[in-house]
């Protein structure tokens, strides 16, 4: 009786543990007023990566970013998505995974101008 129970209890806890690493990550939005300094005492650790990114982001090329970003700073699905928002001034965004924390931030391109072409 009391191997049923031990084996019982060991399933029971591989399959909790199993249900509990699939959790979808807690999602983070950066844009959210106040959120980058609330990260600054609640991780510090994130927040030093986080403001090393979004301070240096733009001096790399597009393509080039999700592999910056997952080698120097160990995240992951990283998302810099191709398409600039048509807002003044123009935005792109960025996601990333810290650990088990999901981070969204819409980054102003101060490197990117737009022109103004007369309709044909």
């Amino acid at each position: 009786m009391s191997r049923l129970v031990a084996a019982l209890l060991a399933s029971l806890v591989s399959t909790s543990l199993a249900v509990a690493a699939e959790l979808p990550p807690r999602v983070v939005d950066l844009n959210e007023p106040g959120v980058l300094e609330a990260l600054r005492t609640s991780n510090p650790a994130h927040y030093g990566k986080i403001r090393t990114i979004l301070d240096n982001v733009l001096e790399h090329a597009d393509t080039a970013v999700p592999r910056w970003i997952q080698t120097v700073f160990d995240a992951r699905d990283v998302r810099y998505v191709p398409i600039v928002l048509t807002t003044h001034p123009p935005k792109r965004q960025l996601s990333f995974t810290l650990d088990a924390t999901r981070y969204d931030v819409a980054i102003v391109l101060t490197n990117v101008r737009g022109a103004v072409v007369p309709a044909k």
